[in-house]
């Protein structure tokens, strides 16, 4: 790596991984991973394994040799080296530490043979000792590149008590550990010692060797791996063949029962038919009678109004033959109307229940040779529509089932580590538009990705830089209403945005603590109304901007937020993921702050680090639990609904999920940092 990019990616390279801040007392562990003493410790003590610990980013666990206490681990020098340079880019912002009065001043000079600093003050001193007289000092105002280079090349010095200043020049045989000359007369007397340069020429040579050897090894399982992917091709394809000969089967089992349904209805709408007729008949007559009734009662009525009383008298036999009429009209019997039922058929539930179900997959495996003796290279099983445990029920009950499934299963995936095309390097952010394109944001190479929804790559754009269009570890990444792509540039601080192609548009931001300015900022969303949410981690702020980039307000702040990552608007809630409280917490639209869940462990509705956020169609939280390896599905109160994913690199596993977004169809779009790839899940 050359000096410029060096200096580009000086934060992260000085970042511990565990605390997320500058290393102190950097320590090594033997999977060659660094990390602060007092993370170390940390985990040490929490773990409660004296001797023993785990490494925080590739889950090994090792045993510390000696009195088994981490500040027994070999201090990494390089990460020493490149404090010391970050110190000396960053010194006219920020005053660099004296190493022997501990006053902090801008005015600072380093000493190459020292390998420290020294004010103004204390450098007189150090000059006017003999034994420094050829020290070579320089104002740290006047390092250039080939300044830097030298602190680089430092050379290592001794860690035991009282040899600090002893440089390690010989390499012990017997303990096979680098000394410096005082250790090799004191507690290495009598062992077989070589120059540390010899040692080390040695040494690299062996290494070159097994290097060598494991890329031819790796050349052949990468062979392997490709006849793989051809035979995972091969297999999907047999997979479509045979679920499309399933699926035309079971159309034509659907086909029958339909026809045998109309034929049912076609007998119940015929015999309805002719009983609504019959019906329309009887209804028909009982209208004429009820009309001559009407009629004889009106006829009455009048002549009862218009008669005398000797005239009523008269008339008797009138009235007694009308009435009379009437009521020995014919009281046909209205209610003779049949009644329908349907007698299911015993026989085709029982059928349809039977062990042979639909019919028989056969699976055959050609095993190698060396697996065959005494196992046959073939399987079979049988596949039962409605079986293990199901029962037909009526159109009062549901289908019932006994077979468990897990809630979430990955039904993609996509990417490989790589720098070319379509390749992976450290991917971070993801973001899905109208049209199910992913958007992937990559910090390793620099640069956005964008795919198909199967996985498809159509095209990239960006690289290391910090000019328009350019980048320095991209993180957060979301796609507005008018299709264009924003891009939270981590280290240039600034959001970028560009079209749908991936020509740079505008941008804002810039490094500082102002309103309008971000310091390494890190999640990326867009509300209902357009405006950017950023999540200004370094300022521990959440900053809202314009769609026309204009600074709007913020929220959080020190006490409210500690490591805030990534933040969504839904509804009425703002909603951030704090990875340094370990902990989603909730603000109105005020940013008042409203409640919060969650605290640092591996139990479900704990988290350790959580990072992206997204809410899926159903309204559920989902939230990337990246050094759980596992995403966690909250109902918006906070209350745990499920999990899916593990630590591991297989199909449904994860190893440091970073990111999610939601295609139209509702799969959810996961990208895993460490996997380098990319994964698609559907709900089961």
């Amino acid at each position: 790596m050359d000096i410029k990019t060096l200096l580009d990616n000086l934060h992260d390279e000085v970042s511990c991984s565990v605390c997320m801040c500058p290393f102190t007392d950097p320590k090594q562990l033997p999977c060659l991973h660094s990390f602060c003493l007092k993370c170390l410790n940390g985990i040490q003590r929490t773990s409660g394994l004296r001797g023993k610990i785990t490494c925080p980013e590739c889950r090994r666990p090792f045993q510390i040799s000696g009195s088994g206490n981490p500040s027994e681990l070999p201090t990494n020098f390089r990460i020493n080296s490149l404090l010391d340079v970050l110190a000396i880019k960053e010194c006219s912002t920020v005053n660099v530490k004296c190493r022997n009065c501990d006053k902090r001043s801008a005015k600072t000079l380093y000493c190459f043979q020292c390998c420290s600093f020294w004010c103004e003050e204390c450098i007189v001193g150090h000059n006017i000792i003999r034994e420094n007289k050829d020290h070579r000092t320089l104002a740290l105002k006047y390092f250039r590149d080939q300044d830097i280079k030298a602190v680089l090349e430092r050379p290592a010095f001794c860690q035991k008590k009282h040899h600090e200043n002893k440089e390690l020049e010989l390499f012990c045989k017997d303990c096979k550990v680098a000394i410096c000359s005082a250790c090799a007369m004191t507690l290495h007397e009598g062992h077989g010692k070589m120059l540390l340069q010899e040692a080390t020429h040695a040494r690299k040579t062996q290494i070159k060797s097994t290097i060598k050897s494991l890329k031819d090894k790796a050349l052949e399982k990468r062979k392997k791996v490709e006849k793989m992917n051809q035979k995972s091709i091969e297999l999907q394809s047999q997979v479509a063949d045979v679920k499309s000969q399933v699926q035309s089967f079971v159309d034509q089992i659907i086909a029958i029962i339909e026809a045998r349904k109309q034929d049912v209805f076609d007998v119940i709408d015929n015999q309805a038919k002719k009983s609504l007729e019959s019906l329309s008949q009887k209804k028909d007559e009982v209208d004429k009678q009820v009309k001559l009734i009407e009629s004889a009662i009106e006829q009455t009525e009048t002549l009862l109004k218009r008669s005398f009383s000797t005239e009523i008298l008269g008339f008797s036999e009138t009235f007694d033959t009308i009435l009379r009429e009437q009521s020995s009209q014919e009281n046909r019997d209205t209610e003779c109307i049949p009644r329908f039922s349907f007698t299911k058929s015993e026989k085709l539930i029982s059928l349809l229940n039977m062990s042979e179900g639909i019919g028989n997959v056969e699976f055959v495996v050609n095993e190698p040779k060396s697996q065959q003796s005494g196992t046959k290279g073939k399987e079979s099983s049988n596949v039962i529509a409605g079986n293990k445990g199901a029962n037909v029920r009526d159109s009062h009950g549901p289908l019932e089932t006994q077979v468990q499934t897990r809630r979430f299963r990955s039904v993609l995936s996509f990417g490989r580590y790589g720098k070319s095309v379509g390749m992976l390097d450290r991917p971070w952010g993801v973001a899905v538009n109208d049209q199910d394109e992913i958007a992937v944001t990559e910090s390793g190479s620099h640069r956005v990705l964008v795919f198909g929804s199967d996985g498809t790559h159509l095209r990239s754009f960006g690289r290391s830089g910090k000019n328009n269009g350019e980048f320095q570890y991209p993180e957060g990444i979301a796609f507005d209403s008018h299709g264009n792509i924003l891009v939270a540039d981590r280290n240039n601080c600034r959001v970028q945005v560009f079209d749908r192609n991936g020509n740079f548009l505008s941008m804002f931001g810039e490094k500082g603590s102002r309103d309008n300015q971000l310091q390494y900022p890190k999640g990326l969303s867009i509300n209902g109304n357009g405006d950017i949410i950023v999540a200004d981690t370094d300022n521990k702020l959440i900053k809202i901007f314009s769609s026309s980039h204009n600074y709007l307000r913020k929220f959080g702040g020190a006490g409210s937020l500690v490591g805030p990552f990534h933040c969504i608007q839904h509804g009425q809630y703002f909603i951030v993921s704090d990875a340094g409280d370990h902990a989603i917490k909730m603000f109105d639209l005020e940013g008042k702050f409203i409640s919060k869940f969650g605290k640092q462990g591996n139990k479900y509705g704990e988290f350790n680090k959580p990072r992206y956020l997204s809410v899926n169609k159903e309204g559920l939280l989902m939230v990337c639990d990246a050094e759980n390896h596992r995403v966690q599905v909250f109902e918006l109160s906070g209350k745990f609904v499920t999990k899916f994913g593990s630590e591991g690199s297989e199909r449904g596993e994860f190893r440091f999920p970073r990111s999610l977004a939601n295609l139209s169809d509702g799969r959810i779009v996961v990208c895993e940092m460490n996997n380098n790839r990319i994964q698609v899940f559907d709900k089961i």
